[in-house]
């Protein structure tokens, strides 16, 4: 596969996606065609999971892993979360509406629920939820995976959103509530994404950042 020259993180282009692993049977497709492992998927096209599920590298630096009856379109900076869950480990932005979801040395999962409202749920590091052009965005990146918690935008446009929080927002990025991740919510997170823990991505990473959370 061809990479793009290397540029400084804060300048880094989303360009593409690869196929590392299909779970439970082949129902993963790339723009509706089915999809096989190394498969590349690229900016402007849509990745969908039917009953399966798949593990995805977000341009050579960030894990993904979509739920089942997932759908997710690629852009130049971000990927959109149109319908089900995506699980992402490490530096890979999401667009919600005209809004940017951006990580500091995070895992975290997205979810868009059928009445079209998204659920950013932080399992290590912290995530950020702001204008394309705003105060996150305008940041020097190079320090983004040390996970320290920012000072804050002093306008009050982004919203910060720490470990083990559930924050949801609408269909056009804007903030609804925020709050602890239950053990409730952390149960239906899982199997979103599994029948069980051994079945998440084979990332002692991500696995560490689910039980952090778990309340019992």
């Amino acid at each position: 596969v061809l990479m793009a020259p290397a540029s400084p993180l804060h300048a880094a282009a989303f360009q593409q996606a690869t196929i590392k692993r299909l779970v439970v049977g082949r129902e993963v497709y790339i723009n509706g065609k089915a999809a096989r492992v190394n498969q590349v998927a690229r900016s402007g096209q849509q990745v969908r999971t039917g009953k399966s599920r798949a593990e995805l590298l977000f341009d050579g630096r960030a894990t993904g892993f979509m739920g089942r009856s997932s759908v997710i379109t690629l852009g130049n900076s971000c990927f959109r979360l149109s319908k089900g869950a995506v699980l992402v480990s490490g530096p890979q932005k999401a667009c919600l509406g005209s809004k940017v979801l951006g990580v500091k040395g995070t895992t975290y999962v997205l979810t868009r629920a059928d009445d079209g409202l998204y659920d950013f749920v932080v399992l290590e590091g912290q995530g950020y939820v702001g204008p394309e052009d705003g105060y996150e965005e305008n940041q020097d990146s190079t320090s983004s995976g040390s996970g320290a918690v920012a000072a804050g935008d002093p306008s009050g446009n982004t919203t910060y959103v720490c470990s083990c929080e559930v924050a949801r927002f609408t269909a056009d990025g804007e903030f609804v509530s925020q709050g602890k991740m239950s053990s409730s919510q952390y149960q239906a997170l899982l199997g979103r994404h599994t029948s069980g823990q051994s079945q998440l991505p084979k990332s002692s990473a991500i696995q560490e950042a689910f039980s952090r959370c778990y309340s019992g």
